[in-house]
């Protein structure tokens, strides 16, 4: 390399060669003296000492300092991202051979066995082969995410390390997965009463609904602690029970690999009392039926385009507690089609004779007991008007009789219209505070009569 002087170099150099060239001058001057008169040579004059003058280097300034800072550190970051791009592809190429190898053996598993494990495990040690489960080893820092196998003769396997997530089946080769997260739930739909079905919201995107796990909770109040509700729980759908009136219900969801995320719905609630109870294979109404107008207990019910009522000692207040009374006709809306709807809410019909002895039979009557007349059974007038089961409850009524305003043993009997006729009267049922049983016998039409509907 060539060598470079510096100012100070060349200023001292200068000095030099000016000294030299004085005494050159001196050394001139004796040697034309020589040749004339001799004259006394006088002592050399000392050069005075050169103080050689320094070129001062400028320093860095402020902006070339920030601009050398700025260009270390993009060497900097490039050399970073140069790393990370070589170490990320080693990850890759290390998840990739994992999952070739394990498909591998999956497939020799299957092979041996006639299906693919329903499990997988990494600690051979701990977890070995069985005929269930097959274990397979991972590089380091891969770990298996999910393993899945949707029926005995496919598998899906997904391995992760860091943020590279790839995925193999049954026959794939490893492709990498982009997660996209549920970012939200539709609101719930359905009645927030018990015994109805409520259903949850669609996902966003609707795309994870399929392998999104489900799981329904219940609170005391609306934005209170929500706990998982015990049982039918996981699916997207969930019938309503007794344990939920009064508190609010909504779903959790939670994503898989491909879709990952938990979103929970807003509240539904407070939970009704149902107006129907399940009995068996019957959904019987919870109370008995109190629509229409009130008329006066001296005025018979007629086929007057208007639906018409009773009400016990025609005080609107007993109807509200007991129930309506009605004479069969008015319950029938005028025909005699057994299991006809009658006055009952669209859905439901007035109970046949039959229909009656389903229930009788299913609280513990003989099918022999339940077709007798008169006191039947054993316990199941109590259990009817108790609510064994629960929700059942029959209030004792009463009834209206004969012609005028004539009311009845309110609070000692209760008399329950069916739909079957019995010559020109129609069957019935009696429950009596003093009785453990039950009658069956055919009733005057014209006598108001409690009615309880049963769902078709």
């Amino acid at each position: 390399m060539k060598y470079k002087t510096t100012n100070y170099e060349k200023s001292n150099a200068l000095s030099l060669k000016k000294f030299i060239n004085k005494l050159k001058s001196h050394f001139s001057l004796i040697v034309s003296n020589s040749n004339s008169s001799p004259t006394p040579i006088s002592h050399f004059p000392n050069p005075k000492p050169q103080t050689p003058t320094p070129n001062p280097q400028k320093a860095f300034t402020i902006v070339e300092l920030l601009v050398v800072i700025v260009v270390i550190g993009i060497l900097a970051a490039i050399t970073i991202v140069s790393y990370t791009g070589i170490n990320n592809q080693a990850i890759v190429a290390s998840i990739k051979s994992d999952l070739a190898t394990s498909s591998k053996l999956l497939k020799l598993f299957q092979v041996d066995n006639g299906n693919y494990p329903t499990t997988v495990s990494t600690n051979c040690d701990a977890q070995p082969d069985t005929t269930t489960n097959k274990c397979i080893k991972l590089s380091p820092n891969n770990i298996v995410e999910e393993y899945t196998r949707p029926t005995s003769q496919t598998f899906s396997l997904v391995i992760r390390n860091g943020t590279n997530i790839y995925e193999i089946t049954d026959n794939t080769t490893p492709l990498s997965i982009i997660p996209v997260p549920i970012t939200a739930i539709g609101s719930t739909t359905g009645t927030a009463e018990e015994e109805s079905i409520l259903t949850a919201g669609a996902l966003t995107p609707p795309e994870a609904t399929p392998t999104a796990s489900y799981q329904w909770q219940v609170s005391d109040t609306l934005n209170g602690t929500y706990t998982n509700i015990a049982s039918n729980s996981t699916s997207s759908t969930f019938t309503l029970t007794a344990t939920e009136v009064t508190k609010y219900v909504r779903v959790t969801v939670t994503g898989t690999i491909h879709f990952p995320g938990t979103v929970s719905s807003v509240g539904v609630g407070p939970i009704a009392v149902s107006p129907w109870v399940t009995v068996g294979t019957q959904i019987w109404a919870r109370a008995n039926l109190n629509v229409g107008t009130r008329i006066a207990g001296t005025s018979s019910q007629t086929n007057n385009a208007v639906l018409e009522k009773y009400c016990y000692s025609n005080n609107e207040a007993n109807c509200t507690t007991y129930g309506a009374l009605y004479q069969w006709n008015e319950a029938m809306q005028y025909i005699t089609t057994e299991g006809a709807q009658g006055i009952c809410p669209a859905g439901s019909h007035i109970p046949s004779d039959n229909d009656w002895k389903i229930l009788e039979v299913h609280l513990g009557m003989t099918q022999a007991q339940a077709d007798a007349t008169n006191w039947r059974g054993t316990d199941q007038g109590t259990k009817l008007k108790s609510g064994d089961p629960p929700g059942l409850n029959i209030p004792l009524a009463g009834y209206r009789y004969g012609g005028g305003s004539n009311y009845n043993y309110l609070s000692s009997l209760a008399y329950l219209w069916s739909s079957s006729e019995s010559g020109a009267s129609a069957r019935d049922r009696l429950l009596n505070s003093g009785y453990a049983t039950v009658f069956r016998y055919a009733g005057v039409k014209g006598f108001g009569f409690s009615v309880r509907c049963l769902n078709n």
